[in-house]
Order: structure tokens, then sequence, then C-alpha cells
């Protein structure tokens, strides 16, 4: 069978199993998860068949890690290279656990590494453009893999005007909507970010953004403060300190946080950079290191609710907040958050209570994206992103 015929026949399969792969930004591991999906949009039904996460090389990450801030050329096209090869090993690992073959899997879904994303406008040559880097060449793992592999989402939402994030809005949408509640689908990784979705929400009702750093500032400063610590265990550390309200005060004043939707941001802006000079502010004020962890795990926790008072419950009816990402495991921040969320008179739920596990919900979410992307269904929530219309993201590499 012809590359094309094979092709032809994937787009017309109604029911598809298709892998999807996923690093954040924190760049700790590749999540994989096989899933098997059917149907389109809210009616989209799926089904866990495996899953599983492959750490990063310690140097892989470094250079990951590095790169972000003051990455050469040379060290991101190295990258594109290996991170799509570390992809590959990832969905051959998990295969291999399986009860799976190759042969069983339709498609490939892969997010990549994020390496920069710049959503504010750049103007060169009587041209204008926003852009963001993912890296993990889609050619490589479906090279590696033989399997029909989609991604580089956001390329697509960014042409038609859009930040070209948050893109699993449209995922939130489609497992989440509930016909008489209104929920909000909260996500904590390295950054935040929410999708609002009022009751018996139309695609067109939602809209999504960042609310601004989750895990990213934390773990740098646990990486600066603690030898051989690059994140707070379960919030063990920011549990034995206090937030410093005067420091705190100054971290919300960021001009991110005020910052009306739709909006985006990442480690470009809440970089190490930032965090080392947080600490050595804290140390100069006289507090521990607990108190410091402490502090930025608070700013977390207000900066979400900030958010929510200013951009969300003055225009939408919502009375459940859906947590997922790493940082529900983080126990100190999640006791803060529900209680601020209490007093909000909202519920806060995880994404385990419906039915998603939360650690791989982004993975299912390459999957969904990459299903949609081959059916030619329009994959983007222009009220996220702030694209001028609806589009199908995601390139195909045969």
């Amino acid at each position: 069978m012809s590359l094309v015929d094979r092709l032809i026949r994937k787009i017309g399969l109604e029911r598809r199993i298709v892998a999807g792969l996923i690093s954040g930004t924190s760049a700790d591991g590749v999540d994989v998860a096989i899933v098997e999906l059917e149907g389109h949009g809210k009616g989209i039904r799926h089904r866990m068949l495996a899953s599983g996460v492959v750490a990063y090389p310690e140097d892989l990450r470094n250079l990951v890690i590095n790169s972000i801030s003051s990455g050469s050329v040379k060290d991101i096209c190295v990258l594109n290279f290996l991170v799509a090869k570390l992809f590959s090993k990832a969905f051959e690992d998990v295969i291999g656990i399986s009860n799976l073959s190759h042969d069983d899997v339709d498609l490939i879904g892969s997010h990549g590494q994020t390496i920069y994303h710049y959503p504010e406008l750049v103007r060169c040559g009587g041209f204008e453009t926003r852009c963001s880097l993912q890296v993990g060449s889609l050619q490589v793992i479906a090279e590696h893999t033989g399997v029909i592999t989609v991604g580089n989402f956001r390329a697509r939402d960014i042409a038609a005007g859009g930040h070209g994030a948050p893109i699993i809005a449209y995922v939130d949408y489609a497992l989440f909507s509930h016909p008489s509640v209104g929920r909000a689908i909260q996500n904590i990784g390295g950054i935040a970010n929410v999708t609002v979705l009022p009751p018996n929400a139309s695609l067109e009702d939602v809209y999504a953004f960042d609310t601004g750093p989750g895990n990213t500032l934390i773990d740098y400063a646990v990486s600066i403060l603690y030898k051989d610590l690059n994140y707070d265990p379960d919030g063990e550390i920011a549990s034995r300190g206090a937030p410093d309200e005067e420091l705190l005060e100054e971290l919300m004043s960021h001009p991110y946080i005020s910052t009306p939707p739709p909006k985006t941001t990442g480690r470009e802006v809440f970089s190490r950079e930032m965090a080392m000079k947080i600490v050595e502010k804290g140390i100069s004020k006289g507090l521990s290191r607990e108190d410091i962890i402490a502090t930025l795990t608070m700013f977390t926790v207000k900066n979400i609710v900030y958010n929510y008072k200013r951009y969300i419950l003055p225009y939408s009816n919502i009375e459940e907040v859906i947590v997922g990402g790493g940082g529900t495991r983080n126990k100190t921040m999640m006791r803060w958050l529900e209680k601020e969320f209490r007093r909000l008179n909202l519920k806060m739920l995880k994404h385990e209570d419906l039915g998603v596990d939360s650690k791989f919900k982004e993975a299912l979410g390459m999957a969904i994206l990459a299903h949609e992307t081959l059916s030619g269904v329009p994959n983007n929530v222009p009220r996220a992103t702030g694209a001028v219309k609806r589009v199908v993201m995601g390139e195909i590499a045969l």
C-alpha cells in the first residue's frame, strides 16, 4: 500500500487508535497516552488503552532548559532532532508495555517541546506576526515509529491571527462541557491556564487564557535553594514556610497578571532569571528558604484567583473548577487554592472526579487534536487564542 493510500484509509476511519505525545514547559518527561477515539467535538468518545511517562535524560533536559533562555541556533537545530528521537522512544516504550502493536496505532499526535513562545506582534520587512516554536521533528518521529504523525498545531492558529495558545481549550470543550453546570478547567503546569465552559456552551461561548506562572518559578527557586532538588515534593517545603505579604504584593504587580485575555505567556517571561531575583530579594529580607517557596506557591494561587475574580466570574456562570496538571500533586498549593475557591462559592474537583487522568490529560489532548486534524475538523477556539476564525491546526508527516 502506498503512503497516499494509507493516508486515505486512515482519513476514512470513523474510529481511530491515536497516540498523544507531549512534554510540558517543565520539560521533565514525555507523557504518552494511547487512546481509542470515536466522534468529534462534544460528541467525542475516548477509551484509554495505554499510558506512560519517559523521563528526559538529564543532559538533554538541561539543554532544553538552557536553550529557552540562551540557546544558539545550533542548540535549537540539534534539539529538533534529539527531542524527536526521545518522543519516538517514549512511544516505543509505551507500546512495549501494552497489548498493542505498531499496526494497531493509526496516528500519532505530537505537541513537541516548546522552546520559545512569543505572543506579542513582531514587525519586520513590512510584515508582522506572532511566533511559537516547538521542537521535535514530525518527520523524524514518523520515520522512527512508522506511524503517520500530526503536530506543529500552533502555527495555523497564529497564521489566522491567534496566539497559538492555549490549544487545549478545544479538548476541554470536548471532554468537560456540561448541559447545565458551568465549569472552569484549570491546568497548573509550568504555566497555569484556564478554559471557561459556560453551561451548555457552544464553541463560540468557550474562552481560555494563561493565568500566569504555575510551577515554573517554584521549580526554579527550589533548584536554586536546594541541592539535588528541582521541584517541591508534594508541596512539603512550602508547608513549612509562610508567604511574605510584601513580596507577594510585589509579585502580583507584575503586568502580565492584570493583562486582559486573550493572553498567553511562558518561561520567557517567568524565567529562571526572575526566580533568581526573587530568591535574592527574599534572602535580603531575611526570609527562610521555606518562606520563599511558600511565597511563590501562594503567588500561583493568588494569580489564578485574581484572574477568576476579574476576567471570569463577572462574565460567566461558573459553579465548578476542575483542576489538573502537575500542580495537583502540590498538596499545599491545592489546600490554599481550594480555600480561596470556597470563598468564591466555587466547588473544586480534580480531573479524576470526571473520569480523566490528569497526568495524561494533555497527552490525551494531543491525540484528540490529531484525530480532528485528520478528519478536517477545525480544532482551535478563536475566543481562546484570538484567531479571526476557526482553522484546522496541525501538519501531517507520512
